[in-house]
């Protein structure tokens, strides 16, 4: 009897196996993005013609914080581009947090000036303004479009970044933030091209900054780095960086709040908040930011101040299963010592945390803002809609976070 079925050649079937072998073998796997180029320190600015210069540069939109702008702070820039003959124009209209009409009028200057490299100049949200630019620019493509999964329009103009806060790490994410038209959404888009080629970190243009800016900033990039140190996609690079950073900032941001003009400490905050970046860049974040982002347009609250009165109650909920992770912390936060277990750790490093935000003059709770209680719900949900929420360790409901809303309140605190 012979079957009627075709036979398989053997060569085929080879091949089949192996693919299928090779398509399960790798195991661990993860990835790490960073700019291709960094230069970091003070008077780094006077280097950025140069620098522009070697890439072929012909033309900069620089998108600029307008107080940044106001201040005379872009003067070293100016001069360093006329020096080697790079033409720029300058956009000076970042104020607070962009929202989508302010990035569509610089994406048709982009275009217009027919400039082939956008350099963001300020705090986070200049330089998240001038990521979302390049990559709607360069794709033609509405804000709409880029935040929507599977988006596939790719950078074709080149894109750098001057931070003149140390926080948001922006100048080293592939991450940009901005404020959809109702000032009550916001765009969270996450997409590798976000990701800037060059990075200028100049500490010398961060000493005039006001003491709770600095705060509420540095509270932001250690927000990155303890988020990033636990999150379920982190890995061994993202961990060392965001370990390192924590560190840093416990050391670091008291002085800087305390004393803005002391350059060493100045420059530890710049390399932490460029490490805490790396880091969350590339292992994301988690239950902070997700609701941070939904609260903070309701209430006004600056980013950084929104993720400080969030990052203790979060933590005290991840600690189910981070608690081998905030043990870690304590001891880099240098509240441990002997005898004590990981649990007693893990909790330390939530006090500790508390006791840092009360030390720089940061509120511990949401009691002074306009948050309703009527509006949990709705912040929840919106929450677990939150592209940061993927890589929080602990999996989370709406029931979960209406609860975290009603301790950050103050109405059910039992930390």
């Amino acid at each position: 009897m012979h079957s009627l079925e075709p036979s398989l050649d053997n060569a085929l079937i080879e091949d089949i196996v192996t693919r299928t072998v090779d398509e399960l073998t790798p195991y661990g796997l993860f990835n790490f993005n960073a700019p291709r180029q960094t230069l970091m320190g003070e008077g780094a600015i006077l280097r950025i013609g140069e620098m522009l210069g070697k890439l072929d540069v012909t033309h900069v939109l620089v998108v600029a914080d307008r107080v940044v702008h106001e201040k005379g702070l872009m003067k070293s820039m100016e001069r360093s581009l006329e020096r080697v003959g790079i033409e720029f124009t300058i956009y000076p209209a970042i104020t607070q947090e962009p929202d989508e009409t302010v990035v569509a009028s610089a994406t048709e200057l982009l275009t217009r000036n027919k400039a082939d490299f956008v350099l963001g100049f300020g705090g986070g949200s200049a330089l998240d303004a001038a990521k979302a630019i390049a990559l709607a620019g360069s794709s033609q493509s509405s804000l709409h479009q880029l935040a929507e999964p599977g988006f596939s329009g790719r950078r074709s103009v080149g894109l750098g970044a001057v931070p003149t806060t140390a926080g948001t790490g922006s100048e080293v994410t592939d991450i940009s933030v901005i404020m959809r038209a109702d000032r009550r959404h916001k765009f969270v888009i996450k997409n590798v091209d976000l990701m800037p080629d060059l990075a200028i970190v100049d500490p010398g243009l961060m000493l005039n900054l006001p003491p709770m800016v600095t705060a509420a900033t540095g509270i932001d990039a250690l927000t990155h780095a303890i988020e990033a140190y636990g999150a379920r996609n982190s890995h061994p690079l993202a961990k060392a960086l965001a370990i390192c950073a924590i560190q840093s900032i416990a050391e670091a941001l008291p002085i800087v709040v305390g004393n803005g003009g002391e350059k060493a400490a100045r420059l530890t905050m710049s390399t932490a908040s460029y490490k805490a970046g790396l880091a969350f860049s590339n292992s994301g974040l988690g239950l902070v930011h997700a609701i941070s982002h939904q609260i903070g347009p309701r209430c006004n609250l600056a980013h950084g101040v929104a993720n400080g009165i969030l990052l203790p109650y979060v933590m005290k909920f991840n600690a189910l299963v981070c608690q081998r992770e905030y043990a870690a912390i304590a001891h880099m936060l240098g509240v441990t010592h002997a005898g004590m277990t990981e649990r007693e750790r893990c909790m330390a490093s939530i006090d500790a945390v508390r006791q840092l935000l009360s030390d720089i003059g940061l509120p511990e709770d949401l009691a002074g803002t306009n948050i309703r209680r009527d509006d949990f719900s709705a912040i929840a949900i919106e929450a677990l809609t939150d592209v940061c929420i993927r890589a929080n360790p602990r999996d989370v409901t709406e029931v979960d976070i209406v609860k975290l809303l009603e301790e950050a309140c103050g109405t059910k605190k039992n930390l």
